[in-house]
């Protein structure tokens, strides 16, 4: 395994949501510190982001999913993914969705990583 920033109840976090989206069939790792909501929703959107590939992802489904399942736990994601939704509502160009590639790339950086890693380049999504 690659080494990770992500403390044992994140990636315990992203298991859980690999798993429950059927791109995990292994046993998840445990830890004495269950994941928080928080971790949990990060989780979720990684997993999202990894199963629809930033490249070809259809922005409008993944930003109201990405609001619904952070707007509970995490205020200013939440904002930042609403401030996104607005932005492409508004005007959804080349420069604007590169734009919030680079964004999501670079908050979930490491998760990304981690899940790359986990699952290796073989069930990479296409």
């Amino acid at each position: 395994m690659t080494t990770t920033f992500l403390s044992k109840p994140q990636q315990v976090a992203l298991q859980q949501a690999l798993f429950s989206s059927k791109l995990l069939n292994s046993e998840i790792v445990t830890s004495d510190n269950p994941p928080s909501q928080k971790q949990q929703a990060y989780g979720r959107i990684a997993v999202m982001l990894y199963r629809f590939n930033l490249q070809k992802i259809k922005w409008p489904s993944f930003l109201k999913t990405a609001i619904n399942t952070a707007s509970n736990e995490c205020s200013w994601l939440t904002r930042e993914i609403i401030r996104c939704q607005q932005s492409y509502k508004a005007q959804p160009n080349d420069a604007l969705i590169i734009e919030q590639n680079a964004f999501f790339s670079g908050i979930f950086s490491e998760e990304l990583a981690y899940i790359d890693a986990l699952l290796g380049t073989e069930a990479q999504p296409e």
